[in-house]
């Protein structure tokens, strides 16, 4: 994606967000947070701050493979001082990377004597200096003209790793992963950009920053106290990645349950095989990156066909919570719509009814049931079309925001994907959900028993293995697989409760028991 916006206004956007941080820093130096740090690290906080930006910019440049000439004199000019070691041996033999990445993988101690800063003064410094670090990263790969999935999957993944470092408190404010998202994906070129909004203080803000009398004096805290043992232990951590392998412990065991839930439904064997090989993918994806490969171009978007009923919705919702734990999404919702959701009945309304789901779905996955009815229908007054011709802008237009997933029987959708030629460009992942077998069906019954507390008797799991054994493949369809077994389940409890309820009041036992009685008219 090109930047509309000339190279020196980009070198002015990293200089302004420089004279930002460095003014923060300066706060920091003032109110006495960098004394402590500063005994045990023997560098000034600007030679931090300058070490800090060129190590994830450099990290950054490195991902995406933007490191040239361009990209280095910006980083040099941008900041005041070669920390990183530029001039001396340049990237010989990758030292300039590795140093970079020693860098990055220590807690960022600017960042959290900010957010120190905020917990006792109830101020957003680390909001501010996120957002000014993202500033000059941005106009960095604007710059290179390299605003891209893979720009876009560094930042979200550095933004997480410093997050952590937030406090959590609801008394100031925190830049929220949302703000992050939006500002990285921002497409506003010809109007003012996200990330020159952000940052826009007055004159009379910036005097605040430097003058503001409700600021106490830090140093005359004695360093025997809380907050000075505090600094001392933050800095200290520097020398460790404790809190980073938190973090990291965090989301793989979040994503550990969701595999654990994935693993845990019943049948869909090929199903599970193929999205355990998507996912080995984007985690290599993610590793080759660390190691500054070239990039895997990999697209998210899937088509899963079978009928209904096979479990394509519940897989849908699994994926928009993985991707989001791997990092491709930032909330991991899932919208659901079908043809009535997406078209209207009038000129012009269709592409706005379009993109209302679309931005709904923003940050996650959208899931649309049956879409092969939206094409093929070549009548007037049909808006089929037009719906699919909106989704597939909408689609390039947030790639980097949106996974989509069209579902619907086998033949019907290699219809629809031939019916733009952008579809098929945008879906080259197929995953086919068979039908459940007898035991399967009978297995989900069971285990729907359970969960409500009830038993099946021996003869009536028989009765309904052997009912499900007598529908050819026609009613097979028809009965809707999970749907239909659902439907079965409903009626038995229907049965159940006319069995027991015109007598006296049933047991406990009774209640719990499903005996052959009340499978016999399924």
């Amino acid at each position: 994606m090109r930047s509309s916006y000339s190279t020196e206004t980009l070198y002015g956007i990293g200089n302004e967000n420089y004279n930002n941080l460095n003014l923060l820093c300066s706060l920091l130096l003032r109110e006495g947070y960098w004394e402590t740090p500063e005994s045990v690290i023997h560098k000034s906080i600007e030679e931090v701050l300058d070490l800090y930006i060129q190590a994830v910019a450099v990290s950054l440049c490195n991902t995406c493979k933007l490191f040239t000439k361009e990209e280095t004199s910006y980083i040099l000019r941008v900041t005041k001082k070669d920390m990183l070691g530029f001039g001396t041996e340049g990237n010989k033999d990758g030292k300039l990377t590795d140093a970079a990445q020693r860098v990055m993988n220590s807690p960022p101690i600017l960042l959290q004597l900010c957010n120190l800063y905020d917990i006792e003064k109830k101020e957003s410094l680390a909001a501010q200096f996120t957002d000014s670090l993202f500033n000059i990263l941005l106009s960095l790969t604007d710059l290179s003209h390299a605003r891209n999935r893979d720009t876009a999957s560094f930042l979200m993944a550095f933004y997480k790793r410093i997050s952590v470092f937030y406090s959590n408190g609801n008394d100031f404010y925190r830049m929220s992963e949302r703000e992050v998202f939006r500002k990285i994906n921002s497409e506003e070129f010809n109007a003012t950009p996200l990330y020159l909004k952000t940052f826009n203080r007055t004159a009379g803000e910036e005097d605040y920053l430097r003058k503001s009398d409700t600021l106490r004096n830090i140093q005359q805290i004695n360093h025997g106290t809380d907050t000075g043992d505090f600094i001392k232990r933050k800095v200290n951590s520097s020398l460790a990645l404790t809190d980073t392998e938190t973090e990291e412990e965090t989301q793989d065991g979040r994503l550990s349950e969701l595999l654990t839930e994935l693993d845990a439904l019943i049948g869909l064997t090929n199903v599970k095989k193929e999205i355990n090989s998507l996912i080995n993918l984007i985690k290599m994806k993610s590793i080759r990156e660390e190691y500054g490969m070239p990039a895997m171009n990999l697209s998210y978007h899937m088509v899963y066909t079978g009928n209904p009923g096979t479990g394509k919705t519940t897989i849908a919702r699994l994926i928009a919570e993985i991707y989001k734990e791997l990092g491709i999404l930032s909330k991991g919702n899932l919208v659901e719509t079908d043809r009535s959701g997406l078209v209207a009945g009038y000129v012009g309304q269709t592409a706005l009814k379009v993109k209302d789901v679309v931005e709904e779905a923003l940050g996650g996955v959208l899931f649309i049931d049956e879409a092969y009815s939206l094409a093929g229908n070549e009548l007037a007054g049909d808006f089929g079309k037009e719906a699919v011709d909106a989704l597939v802008k909408l689609m390039e237009d947030n790639r980097d925001n949106l996974v989509v997933i069209v579902a619907g029987y086998t033949e019907e959708m290699k219809t629809f994907l031939k019916s733009n030629t952008g579809l098929i460009s945008r879906f080259n992942r197929f995953i086919d959900f068979p039908d459940y077998t007898i035991d399967e069906l009978t297995a989900i019954l069971t285990l729907m028993a359970k969960n409500a507390g009830l038993s099946m008797e021996e003869g009536a799991v028989s009765h309904v293995r052997n009912y499900l054994s007598t529908l050819d493949k026609l009613n097979t369809k028809e009965f809707g697989n999970a749907r239909g077994i659902r439907n079965v389940f409903e009626k038995i409890l229907v049965n159940q409760a006319n069995r027991l309820i015109s007598s006296t009041k049933p047991t406990k036992e009774q209640v719990e028991t499903i005996t052959l009685a009340d499978v016999t008219n399924i």
